[in-house]
């Protein structure tokens, strides 16, 4: 008998073993080692949980054999397939390859003390192979996201007209960095629904099991089929794609979502393919801005599959901490509770919005939270755990290099050269949290910015992106 484990992050609609012939029987392992790894925000456990359940019982209407492990039984991943294995007299297992590091040995390992035979199916959460990626990165010395970007849309045709680029612009960048009006714009809200009897069972099973939990299960509010989850799709191509380039930098203070897709969360676990996204978002080609269009393609098929290949690359982006930083988070990072009273205004709406929703936007990610995290001298590694805790779409593959390189620039500019640090002024034009721009000068977060300068300057000097802030730094130091 041949066996296919599904694993949680691989819940596609056409998983290549559903086509197999010979795959007898699928696995389920609602494994609470896997669960517990980590102190997870509880919607990505509810996430994982009910996407597996749906699929399972998906596959079970078809007429397919599922065997399960239930999280109810405690089990670690290891033991519950070698128990499944055993149980259905697998001769052979097959399974579709992980992206982290680590997973696809850790099986392979499992039969060959099974004694059975083994087959991997490609990864199907990228639109480039990992051969390619691995090639374009050997042979690329710097190995730039534009670059990369660049050979993506020559390679694939996308946005592409014959050989140039649509609108013979690669980026559109300098068009998509506006703030919100200060009369305020119409934000389409998010399609969420009610919970089906699948997922209120693992929203359930998630506050049983996991009580201590950053976030609340029952406010639990993502899609957890294909189906449901290619209709946040079109509303999103429908609804918000036409503004979403012009304000993707943009914050409000009482706006979570904004105008963006929110798609990283069922792209990384194969709920959405990038394949079905791409060619949804181009084909609203002509209705909506080019600008917005160019904008999302490259955060999909651009910084989204760089961040793979970077993984996969570099792995010794891991332990990097290029500036030694080694303050530990404190634990109200997790919990949301006690909260000091003078951690700026923009750090304090942000995080508030993470336990609520395991979720905050791109920017906020980057220039609030990874720009207060890398001021305040945070040890890269503990930043990357948080991160890989909270968020409901982050795993080994995209945090890695994230937030060590582009976030905390600790591998020192090899995954970005640009350090994405800044004081309040910059946060003020995107996002209007201060009372005053004069506020926002005085504030906790310039200080910090000037002072980080100051006391790193022989590790940033030399980088020619930084030669103005650093100048600026000198004569407010020799001012002051």
């Amino acid at each position: 008998m041949k066996a296919a484990p599904i694993l949680g992050t691989q819940l596609f609609a056409d998983h290549p073993a559903y086509a197999d012939d010979d795959i007898d029987v699928f696995f389920f392992i609602e494994a609470r080692s896997s669960f517990v790894k980590r102190r997870y925000h509880a919607h990505k456990r509810v996430l994982i949980l009910a996407g597996m359940r749906q699929t399972s019982s998906r596959l079970e209407a078809d007429g397919r054999t599922v065997g399960r492990v239930p999280l109810a039984e405690g089990s670690g991943f290891a033991d519950a397939l070698r128990r499944l294995i055993r149980e259905f007299g697998v001769d052979g297992l097959a399974w579709m390859s992980a992206t982290d590091r680590g997973v696809d040995g850790r099986i392979r390992g499992i039969c060959d003390d099974e004694g059975i035979a083994t087959r991997v199916y490609d990864d199907a959460l990228f639109l480039t192979r990992a051969e390619e990626v691995d090639r374009w990165f050997a042979e690329h010395e710097g190995a730039r996201m534009e670059d990369f970007y660049r050979w993506q849309r020559r390679r694939t045709g996308i946005l592409m007209d014959g050989g140039k680029p649509a609108g013979r612009r690669w980026n559109f960048d300098a068009e998509n960095r506006e703030p919100l009006p200060k009369g305020g714009v119409e934000i389409p809200p998010l399609p969420i629904g009610p919970a089906d009897e699948v997922t209120a069972g693992a929203i359930a099973d998630v506050g049983r099991h996991f009580p201590d939990a950053p976030g609340d299960p029952t406010e639990f509010w993502l899609p957890v089929t294909p189906e449901t989850s290619r209709s946040w799709l079109d509303a999103f191509v429908t609804e918000r794609l036409a503004s979403f380039g012009r304000y993707e930098d943009a914050m409000d203070a009482d706006e979570a979502f904004l105008f963006h897709g929110v798609l990283s969360p069922l792209l990384n676990v194969g709920l959405l393919t990038v394949d079905e996204v791409v060619r949804a978002a181009v084909g609203r080609r002509g209705e909506v801005p080019l600008a917005s269009l160019e904008g999302f393609v490259r955060q999909v098929i651009g910084w989204r599959e760089y961040m793979r290949g970077a993984y996969r690359a570099w792995p010794e982006l891991m332990h990097a901490n290029r500036f030694a930083l080694r303050r530990s988070l404190e634990d109200w990072w997790y919990t949301g509770e006690g909260v000091p009273e003078d951690l700026p205004v923009p750090v304090r709406t942000v995080l508030a919005r993470v336990i609520r929703h395991g979720y905050a936007h791109h920017i906020e990610r980057l220039m609030v939270l990874g720009n207060w995290f890398l001021l305040q001298g945070y040890d890269p590694r503990e930043v990357y755990e948080w991160f890989s805790s909270l968020f409901v779409d982050a795993y080994e593959w995209v945090m890695v290099p994230n937030v060590q390189g582009m976030s905390q620039y600790a591998d020192g500019g090899r995954v970005a050269t640009k350090l994405y640090i800044s004081g309040g002024a910059y946060l003020q034009r995107m996002g209007s949290w201060w009372s005053s721009d004069k506020a926002a000068r005085d504030s906790a977060f310039t200080d910090a910015y000037w002072t980080f300068l100051d006391e790193h300057e022989d590790q940033l000097t030399g980088n020619p992106r930084l030669n103005m802030p650093l100048a600026q730094m000198r004569r407010r130091r020799a001012s002051g």
